[in-house]
């Protein structure tokens, strides 16, 4: 009995012995930052799509996968490629059968060291789209020129 009170208690004081530091948790949540999309209409006010789905082409695919489909957004935070590409391709679309407006957005990446923890993350300066397909997107505007963050909103997509 008194083995394996021993063996409990080294067994104990171990388990709290090889507990991480600080540095194994990402506390700060810093990671690379989705891009903020607002909608107008032609009369420039705030608009609310009543179904919207953005879809994106990855890296050999033919097919375009769906990152965000939603019913009367006023905002969506869509993800950009992290690779070394300097562009990502998104579909939009207001309806599952409808043709999409296909809209290149643009940036220089550059990576940023977060933390031994967090690791990098992936920022995008010199932003700019171009709008290629204007079926239900009409225009875009640019309101920011650097996505550092998910709080600002980046681009307006105008319907």
């Amino acid at each position: 009995m008194k083995l394996f009170k021993l063996v409990f208690v080294l067994g104990m004081l171990l388990s709290l012995a090889s507990c991480g530091s600080d540095d194994d948790i990402c506390e700060s949540g810093l990671s690379s930052p989705r891009m903020k999309l607002k909608f107008k209409d032609s009369s420039n006010k705030l608009y609310q799509p009543d179904t919207l789905i953005i879809g994106v082409k990855l890296t050999g695919e033919e097919n375009i996968k769906t990152v965000v489909s939603a019913l009367k957004p006023d905002s969506v935070l869509v993800p950009l490629r992290v690779d070394d590409t300097n562009f990502t391709d998104l579909y939009i679309s207001t309806s599952a059968k409808g043709t999409p407006s296909k809209v290149r957005v643009l940036y220089t990446p550059v990576s940023e060291y977060v933390s031994p923890a967090c690791g990098m993350r992936r920022l995008y300066n010199d932003l700019s789209a171009v709008l290629e397909n204007a079926t239900p997107v009409k225009n875009i505007e640019l309101n920011e020129k650097n996505i550092h963050d998910e709080n600002k909103t980046h681009l307006y997509l105008i319907f």
